[in-house]
């Protein structure tokens, strides 16, 4: 049915139904384009927002394993040191002892 040849004024349509009627009184050639020209537009605005998305997330790796080095190399030298340090007050009060 060929809706172009009918009056459709006397009917209320939504705006996505018109524009869905205009859509499809567009020769294919012109309906193929313009589905392509929306489909780059709506897949680079989700490209754009996937890239924030991975770029925050990488982000927030990168500063947690350097908040846990941070955090663990000083920490574990901290007490590697302690530990030398009364490892020889030990050794030093053995000896003297004897």
């Amino acid at each position: 049915m060929d809706l172009n040849n009918i009056d459709l004024s006397n009917l209320d349509l939504s705006a996505l139904d018109r524009a869905a009627l205009w859509y499809g009184g567009l020769p294919s050639s012109a309906q193929t384009a313009l589905t392509l020209a929306v489909g780059a537009v709506v897949a680079y605005v989700a490209f754009k927002i996937v890239a924030k998305i991975i770029k925050g997330v990488i982000t927030s790796v990168i500063v947690a394993v350097l908040a846990f080095l941070l955090t663990t190399v000083p920490g574990n030298m901290i007490l590697s040191h302690a530990y030398d340090r009364v490892e020889q007050q030990v050794t030093t009060s053995l000896s003297q002892s004897r």
